[in-house]
């Protein structure tokens, strides 16, 4: 290579090009390992920063709510209470206002317990205990800065260990004047401080992460990971403590930190309150990502530098290899791009599985926040809290909103074929011709309806409210079909179908230029809505049953109607004929299956429960046998917004109801507590399913009355669970009135 180098002029200028280029190489790869270092830093930094905002507001949020509860308490205090400091003692035997104050305590989950305190420090009022101890907290903080003096607000005391728990505490407490404006007592709420550990261990972070709580001062309250040893002592360093006495907010480097790792700390503090939230991140864990991406640079540089290395030798000794080079780089890229051809290929095949599979798990979250809607809507109108044509109108429209989120949501649980029916055997032409009225009213004047019925057609296997629905939709795309008016027929027959053929009188033949399914033999009731409008051409005709594929303007569709109908037939095990021609109307048959036959010596009830697979709730229940008073109700819940909501309908309808967000929490309860009534649980939560919670309970509680809510769940999963006796199925989102009618209906 040397000789070579001496005798050949362009070699030593690719030589020295090559050592210019190797020396750019080395010094470009550490610029930019320095460069990724400093953003890495930056980037974690950003990040903590971020994180600590949004989990002060959370913190801040937590600690007004209590606040707010604390003052309202005050507030409400009766007046005869407040004349003098033994009519406000006298509250010590006041069970209303126990119970008011159990029930204000519990509505907060960080809430710890409410009471009042009189104005000698004694104990009056306390939500764990009635009567409450006779506890002295004259010597409490609180106490001393309240006794004397007003400050107009509530006062947030230090930190202090319970001498009900013993655990570390904080006490948000309010003052309670007497006419003269003297203290009658004080009104008290407390926090454990174990709740912010445990809220922050609920946290999903990057590893090495820490959370804190601190005293304006520096104190330690609380922290996840834990250090015990530390809460409740001046626990910052003093560059910390500097920073929070200085500013409200910041980014600090601790290199010995509470528990002694190096890490970066950011911190605010919480508005309205000497309290100081930090997140940290050891500077290990931040940098252990560069570390790794530093070895890789390296090594590249390395390989590329050994690369230059070799492609210089390449160069000088085989110029003639770079067209068989090029010939290998055009057919690998040629491999890359018929390779991306097969993996695109292999994406639209899994499209239209993955959108069923999302459109599941859409409607599960969208059921739940619509089920703590529409339970929030119900407490507002039955608290009788809204006043005026106006509020009483915008709950409407709410009200409104939600039914029609939910017909989205079974629309797309339709579509996706994985809505939960409840099938029955129905008369179609007696429930075509029950609808009649309801079509006329949304048709209009304008179009006549006709319903031509054979005689003798066995009822079909197909759940009546879905198919209700889906002739809605049917006689509104026909509507919007004939704008000048026009006629729309509904025909039923009954036919046939032997080896993948259909074969009936009525019915007739499929026509060719139609979209026809393929049936598995059997017998069927044909179902076809025929219009006399514009029709369709063949390229709308192919895609009219794309999900989301529609020809109204924006805001008058949503593209789902013929995409839902298509589904419940094929979830009911039939099928749909599409036919339609420009300028002759449009054609829709619905195939459904006959209803298996009744057994003679079979009730009427059996035979529904065997056609329908599920013991689903009637829209009637029976009367009550208990009084809501009396009735006791378990609640399994893990979406807390819907737990929630759904207990304080409860509550407010009289049930003493008890909360479990786990099958495992409530396992627990109903061995502990053999009083609960009626068990209420959502059916998908993590871990343990409601059906396996049901079957669970059924070993220990044999006769308990179960009632499974879901929002979505598999067929075939609720079919296997609904032939179990005392166990209902609801679907969310249920109106809390039904909810309530269910649960009494049970008992």
């Amino acid at each position: 290579m040397l000789r070579l180098l001496r005798e050949s002029r362009p070699l030593r200028n690719i030589g020295a090009l090559g050592v210019a280029v190797l020396a750019a190489l080395c010094g470009g790869t550490a610029m930019v390992l320095d460069r990724l270092h400093d953003e890495t830093v930056t980037e974690a930094m950003l990040g903590l920063r971020t994180l600590n905002a949004s989990l002060a507001e959370q913190t801040a949020r937590a600690i007004e709510g209590i606040d707010l509860t604390v003052g309202w308490v005050a507030e409400q205090i009766p007046l005869e209470s407040r004349h003098s400091p033994d009519a406000f003692k006298r509250l010590r035997t006041d069970r209303q206002v126990y119970e008011i104050l159990k029930a204000k305590a519990s509505s907060l989950p960080q809430l710890e317990a409410l009471s009042l305190v009189a104005a000698d420090g004694t104990l009056v009022n306390f939500t764990r205990q009635f009567p409450p101890p006779a506890l002295d907290l004259s010597r409490r903080d609180y106490f001393l800065m309240l006794k004397d003096q007003d400050p107009g607000r509530a006062y947030v005391s230090r930190p202090t260990k319970s001498l009900a728990t013993g655990e570390w505490t904080l006490y948000i407490a309010r003052r309670v004047n007497d006419p003269d404006g003297g203290l009658a007592g004080l009104v008290v709420g407390a926090i454990r401080l174990s709740y912010f550990e445990k809220f922050y261990h609920s946290l999903h972070v990057a590893p090495g992460s820490g959370f804190s709580l601190w005293w304006r001062d520096g104190m330690l309250l609380a922290r996840f990971p834990p250090v015990p040893d530390k809460v409740g002592t001046i626990a910052a360093s003093p560059g910390v403590t500097e920073q929070f006495a200085r500013f409200d907010t910041g980014t600090y480097a601790a290199p010995h930190s509470v528990d002694g790792k190096n890490r970066i700390l950011s911190f605010q503090s919480l508005r309205n309150y000497p309290l100081v939230v930090g997140v940290s991140r050891t500077r290990e864990e931040i940098l252990a990502r560069w570390q790794s991406q530093a070895v890789v640079i390296a090594g590249a540089g390395l390989v590329s530098a050994v690369a230059l290395a070799l492609m210089l030798w390449a160069m000088a000794r085989q110029f003639l290899a770079y067209e068989t080079a090029n010939r290998a780089l055009n057919e690998r890229r040629q491999a890359v791009e018929a390779r991306d051809e097969a993996e695109e290929h292999v994406r639209q095949l899994q499209k239209m599985e993955a959108l069923g599979q999302l459109t599941g798990g859409v409607a599960h979250d969208f059921n739940n926040l619509l089920q703590a809607v529409r339970s929030s809507l119900h407490l507002l109108e039955a608290g009788g809290e809204l006043r005026g044509a106006e509020s009483r109108r915008a709950l409407e429209v709410a009200s409104q909103a939600v039914d029609r989120g939910a017909t989205l949501t079974q629309h797309l649980l339709a579509f996706a074929r994985r809505q939960q029916l409840a099938p029955a055997p129905v008369d179609l032409g007696a429930q075509v011709g029950g609808m009649a009225n309801l079509l006329e009213r949304a048709l209009g004047g304008a179009i006549r309806i006709r319903i031509d019925r054979d005689a003798g057609v066995p009822p079909a296997l197909v759940d009546p409210h879905q198919f209700d629905i889906a002739l809605l939709n049917l006689a509104i795309n026909a509507r919007d079909a004939m704008p000048d008016g026009g006629t729309l027929t509904i025909a039923v027959t009954s036919l046939s179908v032997e080896a993948g053929r259909e074969t009936a009188g009525a019915a007739g033949e499929p026509e060719e230029d139609g979209t026809s399914p393929v049936l598995a033999p059997g017998g069927y009731v044909a179902v076809t809505v025929r219009d006399s409008g514009t029709g369709m051409p063949p390229d709308v005709l192919a895609r009219a049953c794309d999900p989301f594929f529609t020809t109204k303007p924006v805001g008058q569709g949503s593209g789902l109607g013929l995409s839902m109908v298509h589904g419940l037939t094929a979830q009911s095990g039939g099928g749909m004929r599409l036919e339609s021609h420009p300028g002759l109307g449009t054609a829709v048959t619905l195939y459904l299956p006959h209803a298996p036959a009744k057994d003679p010596g079979e009730s009427g009830s059996d035979a529904l429960a065997d056609a329908t697979g599920t013991n689903c709730a009637a829209a009637e229940t029976e009367p009550p046998r208990m009084p809501p008073a009396a009735m006791r109700v378990l609640l399994v819940e893990d979406d807390v917004l819907v737990r929630m909501a759904n207990a304080a309908v409860l509550d407010e309808a009289g049930m003493r109801v008890s909360e479990a967000s786990t099958g495992e929490e409530a396992l627990a309860l109903l061995k502990a507590d053999e009083g609960i009534d009626v068990l209420v649980t959502d059916f998908a939560m993590p871990g343990m399913t409601g059906a396996d919670l049901a079957r669970l309970v059924r070993r220990h509680r044999p006769g308990l009355p179960i009632l499974v809510v879901t929002g979505y769940a598999e067929t075939a999963v609720l079919q296997d669970l609904g032939h179990e006796p005392g166990i209902r199925i609801l679907s969310k989102p249920i109106r809390p009135s039904a909810l309530i009618g269910h649960i009494m209906a049970t008992l």
